[in-house]
């Protein structure tokens, strides 16, 4: 992002952290810059104007970047385990196996689709939408596979 930007952006949320209305955080801005908009400054002036709001008690949330944040490989369960909850749970086992490559929520209803076709040529596109019926068949289906890439591996 480009500075100045990043700069504006911080000058704002600090305008709502510190809970300034229109007219104290225009004052803000003419007193420390002689000008009443942002738009209108340079980059030393927004640092200026930055540095004044932290003086009065605005902080500087770091951000994490995405790659610190580990995304869920699936949603968290809520309740009782339920059999799709032992199916996400499976899934991302063997993900961390290596058995799956993708050990994604989309992966796992891809697969769902496809065990769970019928005549029709259409499976169920989402895990939550099985059937009991349906989700045992899949969890069935995937510790068969855990189970025979277990003893490929033993070989």
């Amino acid at each position: 992002m480009e500075q100045r930007t990043r700069l504006i952006r911080l000058i704002h949320i600090g305008k709502r952290e510190l809970g300034l209305d229109d007219e104290t955080y225009r004052a803000l801005l003419q007193r420390e810059t002689g000008k009443d908009s942002c738009k209108n400054m340079l980059n030393n002036e927004l640092d200026t104007v930055l540095r004044v709001m932290e003086r009065q008690g605005f902080k500087r949330k770091k951000t994490s970047k995405p790659s610190q944040n580990k995304k869920r490989l699936s949603p968290k369960t809520q309740g009782q385990p339920t059999v799709i909850s032992k199916i996400r749970a499976l899934w991302i086992t063997m993900a961390k196996d290596g058995v799956i490559r993708d050990g994604s929520e989309a992966a796992l209803n891809a697969y769902v689709r496809r065990m769970t076709k019928n005549q029709t040529g259409r499976g169920v596109d989402n895990l939550a939408w099985c059937s009991a019926q349906e989700a045992l068949n899949v969890i069935e289906r995937l510790k068969r596979w855990q189970k025979r890439t277990k003893n490929e591996l033993k070989h």
